[in-house]
This record gives C-alpha cells, sequence and structure tokens, in this order.
C-alpha cells in the first residue's frame, strides 16, 4: 500500500508520476459525478489530485485503515472546487493552511461550548459529518464520503473543502477572499460585492 505514492513523494524536481490508471478509473467508477468533467478537466483533475496527495497526510481515526483508494477519492473530490482557479499547483495554495486529513468511518461527536449574551455556559454535543477547521485540518466521515451524489446535491468533501476557502481570510462568511480582477472587479472590496 502507497507505494505509488511514497515513490511521488521521494522523486527530485522533474517529471511527476501521476496516479496509478486503475486506482484513478476506480475512483471515477465510484464516484461516477467526475465524469461530468471534461477529459481535459479529468487530466487536471488527476495531476491536482497527486500534488495534493503530495502535500496531504491522512489520518485514519477510530482503527479506520486508509486505503490508496480512499486518499485518491478525497483528494480528486477536494481538488474540483479548485480546478480553475490557476495554472500548475497555484490551486492547491488555497488548502496550504493545513496538513492533516482526519478521516473516520462515520459520523462523529464533538463535544461543543458555547457562552451565550449573559455569560452563561451551555455544554452540548453535535453530530459531525465533517469539519473544516481555520489553520487546521479537514475532518471527514468516510461513510459518507461514499455517500456523494450529484443527484441528490450532497458532498461531504466538496462542502468541507469549500469551507477551507471560505475561511483563508479567517472569516466563515460565505466568501473567500478575492483579489482585484475577480469577474471584473477593479479592487478586493469590490470583488467581494461582484
Amino acid at each position: 500500500m502507497w507505494d505509488w505514492l511514497h515513490r511521488l513523494c521521494g522523486k527530485a524536481a522533474g517529471p511527476r508520476t501521476q496516479i496509478p490508471d486503475a486506482l484513478w478509473q476506480q475512483t471515477l467508477s465510484d464516484f461516477p459525478f467526475l465524469r461530468q468533467c471534461t477529459s481535459m478537466e479529468l487530466s487536471r483533475l488527476r495531476e491536482l489530485s497527486s500534488r495534493f496527495l503530495e502535500k496531504k497526510e491522512f489520518h485514519g481515526a477510530q482503527g479506520l485503515i486508509i486505503t490508496d483508494a480512499m486518499a485518491v477519492a478525497i483528494a480528486a473530490q477536494a481538488c474540483l472546487p479548485v480546478l480553475h482557479m490557476g495554472p500548475g499547483a497555484q490551486p492547491l495554495a488555497w488548502y496550504d493552511d493545513f496538513v492533516g486529513v482526519i478521516v473516520h468511518p462515520g459520523e462523529v461527536l464533538a463535544q461543543r461550548e458555547e457562552v451565550d449574551e449573559d455569560g452563561v455556559v451551555h455544554h452540548y454535543s453535535e453530530a459531525l459529518v465533517g469539519e473544516a477547521m481555520e489553520a487546521g485540518p479537514v475532518m471527514l466521515s468516510w461513510q459518507d464520503v461514499t455517500a456523494a451524489s450529484s443527484e441528490h446535491g450532497y458532498n461531504v468533501v466538496i462542502h468541507e473543502f469549500v469551507h477551507k476557502l471560505d475561511l483563508r481570510d479567517g472569516l466563515a462568511d460565505g466568501c473567500p477572499p478575492l483579489g482585484a480582477g475577480f469577474m471584473g472587479a477593479a479592487n478586493a472590496r469590490l470583488a467581494r460585492l461582484t
């Protein structure tokens, strides 16, 4: 397991090793919505996914063993939101504030604490299928990763990685930091209004 990825990471500058064909085809078969991309987009997605795998560390929780197929499936879906955000590895810069991807077998019960306007501390539990932490890892439920469906509009990987884009400016406000030139805007402030 992971032999091809270790070879990929160990190479110096030069041609990158692509995700093996059989593994890539398995990912496209397991997640049919990926095949909605054009052949050029799929080639680019495969390249970005390889680069993503070079930079990120996958950790299974609760005894879950991360396989190559699992890592590639998550990488391919994580790279979809940034697919058209620049040449080379530039799109992956949106994800450079973290390294870890933590995968649980199913949903996780997180303990939360909230202080209300009167200063009263409330403790509660929240069931999570994914979570993106500012400048921290992404947590995913493998059960929910496999339930991804374009037909039903459900994809925990894309959802959490879009949160990572949103959090780049430190605000969870539904709008990632946008620069001058976005949609023809003259500056970053106008880009947010576009």
